[in-house]
C-alpha cells in the first residue's frame, strides 16, 4: 500500500509541479536569504545556540505559510477546483495562527521523544503525521488536530511511517551526495538548498494522500 501511495504522491507532484514551485519557491528562498543575512550579522562572539534558535524561529514563522497554502491547494485539485498560487498563500496566511500552533505543539512533542530515545521521536513524529492537513482542512484546533491525528494514524502508522522513511530517506542521501559539490560555490550551494528544501514537499504530498485515505476510510491491504 506504501507503494502505491508513493506512486500516487509521485504522480500529483508530476503533474502540479509549476503550482507547487510558485507556491513554495518564493518563500523558501526568501527564508534561505534572510536566514543567511541574520546568522551574518551576528557578532563573532555570538554562539552556535544563537544561531540555531534564530534559524528555528525563522523556520516556525514562515514555513506554517507556505507549507499550508501547499495543503489548501492539494485539496482543491482533490476538489476539482484549483486555485491559484495568490488563493492559496491568501488561505495559508488566514489560518497562519491554528497550523503555526500545531507545527509548534508537534515539533515540542517530537524533540521531547527525540531527547528521550531516537526511537519514541521518530513514533511521535508518524503519529502526528496528518495533524496538519487535520487542523487545517476539517477546522480543528492545535490540540484537537494533534489528537486525531493520533487516533487517525493507529491503522495507518506503518504505511505512513515506510512511504516518509523512503522519502526523507532518499533526500538525507541527495544532501549528502550534493554537499561536497556545493562546498567550491557559495551560489551552487545556495540553489542546491533551495531545491531539496521544495523537494520537502514530496513528504507533505505523501502525508496528505494519508490524510485523504484516513478521511475517506480506504481499505488497508497491507
Amino acid at each position: 500500500m506504501a507503494v502505491d501511495y508513493l506512486k500516487q504522491s509521485y504522480y500529483f507532484f508530476r503533474s502540479n509541479l509549476s503550482s507547487l514551485l510558485s507556491i513554495q519557491l518564493p518563500f523558501i528562498a526568501g527564508l534561505m536569504l534572510i536566514q543567511r543575512s541574520l546568522v551574518g550579522d551576528l557578532e563573532d562572539g555570538s554562539n552556535l545556540q544563537d544561531q540555531l534558535f534564530m534559524l528555528t524561529a525563522m523556520d516556525l514563522l514562515f514555513v506554517p505559510i507556505y507549507l499550508g497554502a501547499s495543503i489548501f491547494y492539494m485539496q482543491s485539485i482533490v476538489d476539482k477546483q484549483p486555485i491559484s498560487a495568490l488563493q492559496a498563500w491568501a488561505l495559508g496566511l488566514k489560518n497562519w495562527g491554528r497550523l503555526f500552533f500545531t507545527f509548534l505543539l508537534s515539533a515540542i512533542a517530537i524533540s521531547l521523544g527525540l531527547m528521550l530515545l531516537v526511537i519514541p521521536g521518530l513514533y511521535i513524529a508518524v503519529r502526528l503525521g496528518i495533524a496538519n492537513q487535520i487542523c487545517l482542512l476539517e477546522g480543528r484546533g492545535p490540540m484537537d488536530a494533534l489528537k486525531m491525528s493520533w487516533a487517525g494514524t493507529a491503522d495507518l502508522f506503518w504505511t505512513l511511517a515506510k512511504g516518509l522513511a523512503i522519502i526523507y530517506g532518499f533526500l538525507f542521501v541527495a544532501e549528502l551526495m550534493v554537499a561536497p559539490i556545493a562546498e567550491g560555490s557559495l551560489l551552487f550551494g545556495m540553489l542546491l538548498s533551495v531545491l531539496l528544501d521544495f523537494l520537502n514537499v514530496f513528504g507533505a504530498i505523501y502525508s496528505f494522500r494519508i490524510y485523504r485515505a484516513w478521511r475517506d476510510r480506504e481499505p488497508l491491504e497491507e
